[in-house]
């Protein structure tokens, strides 16, 4: 396998975003993670989602799914736990996309609205479902995805990391093949770009690395103002150099 990470703070003050490659001999694992809150609380927060998914999922484990379930409840309760011992930092949360994958199959997880999307070579797909108000009212139909991009509340996020007690992760399990890859990032990225013009930019990848720069730079041309991040996995068949 290929991966590739990149991270911009932008126009922001400070970098919220995290990102997470792990790779062992028992587990191949991809993150990305997007804060929220006041002073360095959102920086906090994606630092620890990130932090305690990899604890979590670090050693090998029978089955993804579950797996994957229980790891994102755990993040879910260190974020949750640092934010109400904390005055400046209570309420403080944050996004969480991550894949566990092989060179047959990967599992998506997500809560909140940073991406994972499948690219097969041709074609774009987002895979997870974003948790906002936007995105709800793009599945009702009553706006489009076009003008969920300048809806006045396109930031609101109706379900987080670290914002209550207990919430659940949506579990997406599916098959790739040699030479698809996986495209994680924050809404820093997916906030501007569509599926069409990201597919333009994977059709062209002969180098992961640089194609995240390029994604990042092209997202800043088009007008993004958050932090921006980007990890790329490529699908060799097996080959986990």
């Amino acid at each position: 396998m290929k991966r590739a990470g990149r991270t911009e703070t932008g126009l922001r003050e400070q970098n919220e975003d995290r990102y997470l490659i792990l790779d062992t001999d028992a587990v191949h694992l991809v993150a990305v993670s997007d804060g929220m809150g006041g002073h360095r609380a959102g920086e906090v927060a994606s630092a620890t989602a990130v932090d305690t998914l990899e604890e979590c999922l670090k050693n090998d484990f029978d089955e993804w799914e579950s797996a994957l379930s229980a790891a994102f409840s755990k993040v879910n309760t260190a974020v949750h736990t640092l934010g109400c011992s904390d005055d400046a930092m209570y309420g403080m949360g944050c996004t969480l996309v991550a894949a566990l994958y092989d060179d047959a199959r990967f599992v998506a997880a997500n809560i909140g609205d940073s991406r994972l999307y499948h690219f097969d070579g041709e074609t774009v797909r987002q895979i997870t479902h974003d948790h906002s108000f936007v995105a709800e009212l793009v599945r009702r139909g009553a706006i489009t995805p076009q003008e969920a991009k300048t809806h006045p509340r396109r930031n609101l996020i109706t379900r987080a990391v670290g914002t209550e007690a207990r919430v659940s992760a949506d579990l997406f399990p599916c098959e790739w093949k040699k030479g698809d890859m996986l495209l994680l990032c924050s809404d820093g990225l997916c906030g501007v770009l569509d599926e069409p013009e990201l597919a333009a930019y994977l059709r062209n990848c002969t180098d992961l690395d640089a194609t995240c720069a390029t994604l990042i730079e092209r997202a800043l041309a088009a007008g993004s103002r958050d932090n921006i991040t980007v990890v790329l996995v490529q699908n060799d068949g097996g080959d986990n150099a």
